[in-house]
């Protein structure tokens, strides 16, 4: 059974799960609106997974790895997995996710995951781990897939809310019809189905979920893709969802021909780390 933690400091507070390592709950300190989707399964089962090992679907739901076919829904298994808390203090909760033989059965690896999450100020700090604990390459994708309610308050349209960026961006794409500049408007542009920016196409050190009073801004600083989506257009959340840290890592193609994937070294770590605001 799930175990949930509440962290708090003294302007905001932060409920995680251990399953999936998620954060299920990102509010003011004695406010009532809450930031972080519902996971009604009617609209997206989730709210804030961990894409790991991989992000994106498989093609046919599989993969090859050393002459084996391996067997594997969307996202990766990390998504679905239980977690156990490592480490509990007033603000800051960590988690991990080991190989057992449930993971190896799918992805023929040992390895640790690492979450973090430490409250600053108004910020949510999201920190993650991967450790290479077996004598062969790791190969993996990091991704984060953030579900925020929108409207944030319950009582208006996600027509009146808008994605903005730290700066000014060349915001076109082949999928929509948006002009460049530093934000679009959800009446303009759809979230369905979703779109991606990618190879460091956006500067920003941030994008935001706004509409003037209520805002949530993600750190997407490093990324090398985000994207933004959500289930339908009658769906009431909004993702802002950063993928593929920048890395000096070797690249192959493990997963699929089309997905570029990291080679973590035997017994190495690597971490990258991004965040949530309540503007």
């Amino acid at each position: 059974m799930s175990k949930e933690i509440t962290i708090k400091n003294n302007f905001v507070q932060a409920t995680v799960s251990s399953h999936a390592a998620e954060v299920i709950s990102f509010k003011k300190i004695g406010s009532t609106v809450e930031t972080i989707w519902s996971r009604n399964p009617q609209h997206w089962r989730n709210c804030n997974p961990l894409l790991f090992p991989y992000a994106g679907p498989l093609k046919d739901g599989k993969y090859t790895y050393d002459g084996k076919e391996y067997f594997c829904g969307q996202h990766g298994f990390a998504r679905d997995a239980e977690f156990t808390f490592t480490e509990v203090r007033d603000d800051e909760v960590a988690l991990v996710l080991q190989s057992d033989f449930n993971t190896m059965r799918v992805y023929p690896f040992l390895f640790s995951v690492e979450v973090r999450y430490k409250l600053q100020g108004h910020k949510l700090l999201i920190k993650c781990a991967i450790t290479n604990r077996d004598e062969k390459m790791l190969p993996f994708i990091i991704g984060f897939h953030p579900a925020f309610n929108c409207p944030i308050d319950g009582r208006e349209s996600y027509r009146n809310y808008r994605i903005e960026f730290e700066q000014t961006e060349n915001l076109s794409h082949p999928e929509r019809e948006i002009a460049d500049g530093n934000s679009f408007s959800l009446k303009d542009v759809s979230l369905f189905p979703s779109f991606f920016y990618h190879n460091h196409q956006l500067k920003s050190s941030w994008a935001q979920l706004t509409n003037g009073r209520h805002t949530v801004r993600v750190g997407i600083e490093g990324f090398s893709s985000v994207g933004f989506w959500h289930s339908s257009d009658k769906a009431p959340f909004v993702c802002i969802e950063p993928w593929y840290p920048d890395n000096d890592l070797p690249k192959e193609n493990t997963f699929r021909d089309d997905m570029e994937n990291d080679l973590l070294p035997p017994g190495q770590v690597f971490e990258c780390e991004y965040y949530f605001e309540l503007i």
